[in-house]
C-alpha cells in the first residue's frame, strides 16, 4: 500500500511580490523600497509585511470542512512548521520544501501558488504519480497568512499499492500559518 503522510520535510512555500515587506512597511507595504508601484494601491487596502528569505511558519490551525481524499493527514500537520521563502526582489512566495505546496507572484496580500509535477513515495521510489497543487495565499496580518490548498493526484505507476478508486484523488484544506518564534530553517523542527 502506498503510504504517505504530509510531513514538514515534504512541504515548502514560496512567497513574494509587491505588498510584502521584510519588517518595516513602506508606502506600499514593502520595507525599504522607494519609488512608486506600477499600479497604484487601493486607498482602503491594508498591506501586510512578510519576512524575506526562508523562514519557518507554524501551522496554527486547519479550517473546518477540509477533505482529505488523498489521505495526506493534513490535520496532523497542525503544530508543525513549514519553510516559506519570500523573494522581495522577484515578488514571489514559495511554500513547503522545494515548493511542494506551490510558488507564485504575490501582490496586494494575495497570490495563487502552483506546483505541477511527478512525485514518488519516499519508501518505494518506483511508486510515482502526477501531483498538482494549487494554493491560495492570503496575508491576514504581518507574517501571518491563510493557505487554501487543493491537491490532485493521478497517473499512479503500477508499482503503487492502494491506488485510489478511479485512479485519482483530491484533498482540499485551509491552514492558518504564522511565523515561528522557535523554529529555524531549513528543517523548521
Amino acid at each position: 500500500m502506498k503510504t504517505k503522510t504530509l510531513t514538514v520535510s515534504l512541504l515548502a512555500v514560496v512567497a513574494g511580490a509587491a505588498g510584502c515587506s521584510s519588517s518595516n512597511l513602506g508606502a506600499d507595504g514593502a520595507a525599504g523600497q522607494t519609488g512608486t508601484d506600477a499600479q497604484p494601491d487601493v486607498a482602503t487596502e491594508q498591506l501586510y509585511g512578510l519576512s524575506t528569505g526562508v523562514n519557518c511558519f507554524d501551522v496554527v490551525s486547519i479550517a473546518p470542512g477540509y477533505s482529505d481524499g488523498c489521505q495526506l493527514a493534513v490535520d496532523g500537520v497542525v503544530g508543525a512548521a513549514l519553510p516559506v521563502d519570500y523573494d522581495m526582489i522577484a515578488g514571489t512566495v514559495t511554500v513547503g520544501d522545494g515548493g511542494s505546496l506551490g510558488g507564485g507572484a504575490v501582490a496586494h496580500n494575495m497570490a495563487t501558488l502552483s506546483r505541477d509535477g511527478t512525485t514518488s513515495d519516499s519508501s518505494m521510489t518506483s511508486c510515482t504519480w502526477h501531483q498538482t497543487d494549487t494554493s491560495m495565499f492570503t496575508l491576514t496580518a504581518t507574517n501571518q497568512f491563510t493557505l487554501a490548498v487543493t491537491e490532485v493526484e493521478n497517473t499512479f505507476a503500477t508499482a503503487c499499492s492502494g491506488i485510489p478508486t478511479g485512479g485519482s484523488c483530491t484533498s482540499t484544506w485551509t491552514w492558518t500559518m504564522k511565523k515561528s518564534t522557535t523554529k529555524t530553517p531549513p528543517s523548521c523542527q
